[in-house]
């Protein structure tokens, strides 16, 4: 008790400053002292190069960790308010024998503290574990903060795994290179596609975002995807600028961006880096056989590489252009004999034209693709391009779809994104009649490429045909106003609610009220003919390209189509202008005997001819092309997608020739097959059946549900 009575006197006398002190000099000097004795600058420097470090830290790993930007701005804030606590921490406590204590209580207490060798020590540590632990702590606790608000693990999700490559500006003096640019955009493409993990959109759905003043956002919506690579490619003489960057659609935010000036050789090397970095940022894994992919040359001649390029990306094999596309794959192979891709896609080249513009006539065009194939399949046995190659040999050639299907999911396994694969395999399946099938792929075609309207027609004829009506009704309304063939989805969509509920009436009205209706034959002559408006009918199909065809449904796959004389002569037929309905047979028949002397004759062919020969009476010409059709539609490749609908042209010669109970038979057998085809809103379209109508055999065809 009396040593503690005693103790505010002794620290009287030991804070009792001396006289010495009192000037501004000395008082610096002690102050100086003071923090040295009390460890703040060393508290002080600590700090500062851990805070450096922890800094350093976050702006590296949060990207990666795909915490969101903004936290680490945080970080930085948080460390530079936290250094004058520290540093007044350290002013106003010290360690003792008896713990942490403030400054003003260790004076009193332990006077002898500056004096001891070992505490001194002791305070030394306490100083750099404070400078330390202080913006490790504030790191450590912003880090948790910000973990837990993005809601757990930081890892994305499939879904946001998504990604599209936007159209790479052509920076080149040159505006001739800007085939080089889109072909760097598809190798980006085509590279991050091999990454499994990546859903990457297709080039043909981002072609229309070249315009540089674009609102990535709303891209982002329009595409469905979370992440947007764009750029710009500038190649002069033997040198190659190119520029990429990762954009988050959702934030707006730059992820990634990297320049790469090299030699014009090295260009599959930087296409292949910005695929792997890009991976890297979306966290998705690769695996060996995946980098090996990316990595892949496949030629080391870049002209005979520009050749490849420009051929890619002109029109397709079959058109107009054609000969000049195998033109610039040929020279693309003579520069590099063992370019393997530029083989596989001449191959397909060949065979493409030789069955759909020689009609299967040019023996040699057949061989050069045979030939080509093989040099592809020697060069790059374990190339996706060899089977997805395959694959239309199979279709074209030898008409077997199980084949071709087989070759595509070969492609499929060797590269699951393959560009196109998926898309031609739903359609394979479609014509197979396997419509589940169909849809899963061609629904996920779809969605890595959903402004190809193809895609999308294709997607809706599988809807239709497997009465999904919703979701038929939802995909046309998706892209109402949203390409530029609008009026196209219009008259899909009439005809989807016609094949659905059957109201001819209101097809009728729905068909008219379409934009642009009053200019468009073919809509005009489906609608008259519904009507049953024969003068109108005909003074339409007079004026059209007779040439053509028309067909009274839009949806639902093969519908029943005739060619536009063949209408004629029925519609005369029904009003029983012999002289008129004869002149138009006459064409129509001309026309179908010129078809059918091509190798790769389609069966329909045959089955609208035999309406010709009922319309001219000739009967055994007529039983003569039925057993043709039949023969043909008996086979795998012709019986699901064809089968019906010759049947039912077949029907309607019998019609023609007044064999009412033959013509029934043949609708009643057709109505059994498995199809495509709508029969009961075909026979309530087409007027030629009106003649049945009341038949008790027949009715029950016409308002199946």
């Amino acid at each position: 008790m009396n040593e503690k009575s005693e103790r505010p006197r002794q620290s009287k006398t030991v804070r009792e400053p001396s006289d010495s002190t009192s000037s501004p000099q000395a008082s610096a000097t002690t102050f100086w002292s003071e923090l040295k004795r009390r460890k703040v600058m060393r508290v002080a420097v600590v700090y500062a190069i851990v805070a450096w470090l922890v800094i350093q830290i976050a702006a590296t790993t949060f990207p990666k960790l795909l915490i969101p930007g903004w936290a680490v701005s945080l970080v930085i804030m948080c460390v530079i308010l936290g250094f004058p606590i520290s540093v007044v921490l350290a002013w106003a406590f010290e360690l003792t024998p008896d713990g942490i204590k403030t400054t003003k209580v260790a004076r009193v207490d332990h006077p002898e503290l500056h004096k001891d060798a070992s505490v001194q020590r002791k305070r030394n540590w306490l100083a750099y574990a404070i400078g330390a632990a202080a913006p490790t702590v504030i790191f450590s606790i912003l880090t948790i903060f910000v973990y837990v608000r993005s809601g757990g693990e930081p890892q994305i999700s499939d879904e946001d795994k998504s990604i599209a490559v936007l159209p790479l500006e052509n920076m080149s003096p040159d505006p001739e290179n800007a085939f080089f640019a889109d072909g760097v955009q598809e190798d980006i493409l085509t590279n991050l596609s091999k990454i499994k993990e990546l859903l990457v959109i297709s080039r043909s759905s981002t072609l229309q975002y070249r315009n540089p003043e674009r609102n990535l956002k709303q891209i982002g919506e329009e595409l469905g995807v979370r992440y947007l690579v764009e750029g710009s490619v500038r190649r002069v003489a033997t040198q190659v600028l190119v520029t990429a960057q990762l954009i988050d659609t959702q934030t707006d935010g730059h992820i990634w961006a990297e320049s790469y000036n090299r030699e014009l050789d090295d260009i599959f090397a930087i296409q292949a880096e910005v695929a792997k970095q890009i991976a890297g940022q979306l966290k998705a894994a690769l695996s060996p056989e995946e980098i090996e992919k990316i990595d892949r040359r496949p030629t080391e001649n870049q002209e005979a590489y520009d050749y490849y390029v420009k051929a890619r990306w002109m029109p397709p094999y079959w058109g107009e252009r054609g000969e000049e596309n195998i033109a610039l794959m040929e020279k693309a192979i003579l520069l590099d004999p063992e370019f393997a891709e530029a083989w596989a896609s001449l191959a397909i080249q060949y065979i493409f034209r030789w069955n759909l513009i020689t009609k299967g006539n040019d023996p040699e065009l057949q061989v050069k693709a045979h030939n080509a194939l093989k040099e592809a399949e020697r060069l790059g046995p374990d190339l996706p391009d060899i089977p997805f190659a395959k694959s239309f040999f199979a279709f074209l050639e030898q008409h077997d779809h199980e084949t071709s299907r087989r070759h595509l999911m070969e492609a499929m396994a060797i590269d699951l994104n393959f560009p196109s694969a998926r898309g031609i395999l739903g359609w394979r399946c479609r014509l197979m009649g396997q419509l589940d099938e169909a849809q899963f792929h061609l629904h996920a075609a779809n969605r890595i490429d959903p402004f190809d309207t193809r895609l999308a027609t294709r997607l809706l004829v599988v809807y239709v045909a497997r009465e999904m009506w919703d979701k038929a009704r939802v995909l046309s309304q998706n892209y109402l106003g949203r390409t530029d063939d609008d009026k196209k989805w219009r008259a899909l969509l009439a005809s989807t609610e016609y094949v659905q509920n059957g109201n001819r009436q209101a097809y009728i009205a729905a068909v008219g009220t379409i934009p642009g209706y009053i200019d468009d034959p073919d809509l005009k002559a489906r609608t008259a003919l519904a009507d049953r408006d024969f003068p109108n009918a005909l003074k339409i199909l007079e004026e059209s390209d007779t040439g053509g065809s028309i067909d009274l449904i839009n949806a639902g796959g093969f519908s029943l189509d005739l060619n536009l004389n063949l209408v004629a002569s029925l519609i005369w037929f029904e009003l029983e202008n012999e002289g008129k309905w004869l002149i138009e047979a006459e064409k129509a028949k001309a026309h179908f005997e010129k078809k059918i002397e091509d190798p790769l004759v389609d069966p329909v062919d045959w089955s609208k001819l035999t309406i010709c020969y009922a319309l001219e009476s000739e009967r055994d010409k007529m039983e003569s092309a039925i057993a043709k059709v039949r023969e043909l539609t008996s086979s795998a490749y012709w019986k699901y997608i064809a089968q019906a609908t010759c049947e039912t042209h077949i029907a309607i010669a019998y019609l023609v020739l007044g064999d009412h109970d033959k013509a029934i038979e043949t609708l009643e057998a057709a109505s059994q097959l498995e199809s495509p085809t709508f029969l009961n809103r075909e026979l309530d379209l087409w007027f030629i059946f009106d003649r049945l109508r009341g038949n008790p055999r027949f009715d029950p065809l016409l308002y199946r549900e």
